[in-house]
């Protein structure tokens, strides 16, 4: 997508395309997982896929550039300019390290997003498009932190973090081919399994609310029934075909969850063929990562 470089205080202005909505042109899409407003990690993915031809980007929720107690305008004006230089767009999901304070001053447009800069932009949950090949995307962001009691109301931890009836509202019952999301819908087994691992290292508080944000994000998950989820928050790779029930229906989706960002062999990066809805793995210095070391594996029924 190309941003001429004119426009209000020296942004470049924005297109018609993005006024349509950055996702629905792309047929090659890039992936991110927590960047945590990791400004140098995000230049150096960005490069990379720019390298590829990739010019949408998605970072799957605590994008974390909007933040209080420093002048993070910098830090966006930085990144938007160099994302303008080659020609880039990053989108992102909300996850639960966000501040939303800062975040909704900014508005709705009239295409349901909203735009930090001309090329940054926040995707909000119950966003939905239809992708250049035909397939359709909806957005479910946010997650429970599981660590709230080490937080700061307004400092360091938001209410609106966590998923509401309003959220699955507006997300809807329609399906969608693609969910993006922070969180992770349940009986995901790999995830389960390490998470069952490191609960004695939390307080039970904080189980108990981090357990309730999953329980409502599964709830839309279900509504959506998705064949490809793309999430992230737990700090993993997870990539796992499981199946669910919901009444008399059942349907499979390919979980994947992408690791948090900041290091060279993390898989926390992955390009979406919108036409197969296929991934590939890439370590952020471009080093493709073969998809069996990630395990894709196949599960049984779950509701």
């Amino acid at each position: 997508m190309l941003f001429p470089l004119v426009g209000p205080a020296g942004y470049p202005a924005m297109t018609e395309a993005a006024r349509r909505g950055p996702l629905s042109t792309a047929t090659r899409i890039g992936f991110l997982g927590d960047v945590h407003g990791d400004l140098q990690h995000v230049l150096v993915v960005a490069r990379t896929m720019a390298a590829l031809g990739i010019e949408q980007l998605v970072v799957l929720g605590d994008f974390g550039f909007l933040w209080p107690g420093h002048n993070w305008g910098i830090d966006v004006d930085k990144l938007s300019r160099r994302l303008a230089s080659m020609s880039q767009t990053i989108a992102f999901v909300d996850g639960n390290h966000e501040s939303f304070d800062l975040l909704y001053t900014f508005p709705l447009s009239d295409d349901g997003l909203r735009w930090i800069r001309p090329n940054i932009v926040h995707i909000p949950r119950g966003y939905r498009t239809v992708l250049a090949s035909g397939a359709t995307l909806a957005a479910l962001g946010g997650a429970n932190s599981i660590d709230i009691g080490h937080r700061v109301l307004g400092r360091s931890i938001w209410a609106e973090e966590s998923i509401t009836e309003a959220d699955l509202v507006a997300l809807g019952h329609d399906h969608a081919d693609i969910l993006l999301g922070h969180d992770a819908p349940l009986h995901v087994p790999t995830l389960d399994a390490n998470l069952t691992a490191t609960d004695r290292y939390w307080p039970v508080a904080g189980l108990k609310y981090a357990a309730a944000g999953r329980a409502m994000f599964h709830r839309g998950f279900l509504q959506v029934q998705p064949k490809l989820y793309l999430g992230g928050h737990y700090h993993q790779h997870i990539d796992e075909d499981v199946a669910y029930a919901t009444g008399h229906e059942e349907f499979r989706t390919r979980v994947v969850l992408l690791d948090q960002g900041g290091t060279r062999s993390a898989i926390s990066q992955a390009i979406l063929d919108v036409h197969t809805l296929e991934l590939e793995y890439l370590a952020r210095d471009g080093e493709s990562l073969r998809a069996e070391s990630t395990g894709h594996s196949g599960h049984e029924l779950s509701d």
